[in-house]
């Protein structure tokens, strides 16, 4: 359950990130190599961040059922 709890602001963080630096500098060596697909990347990783968070509320839920 902490791996969702991690890995959903991280793959958030690394999303705005990536669009961010494609807006700033669209040259960047790894950017500039994808063209336009660096914001279908970017939103599919805050895609990402999102289907962690629903698996980390799926998670909670399922532990709070279980204790008595």
């Amino acid at each position: 359950m902490r791996r969702w709890a991690v890995a959903m602001p991280a793959a958030w963080i690394v999303g705005i990130l990536w669009i961010v630096m494609y807006y700033v500098d669209p040259a960047f060596p790894v950017l500039g190599e994808f063209g336009n697909w660096n914001l279908l990347i970017g939103f599919g990783l805050l895609l990402l961040g999102a289907v962690f968070g629903v698996f980390l509320l799926v998670a909670l839920v399922m532990s709070a059922r279980r204790r008595p």
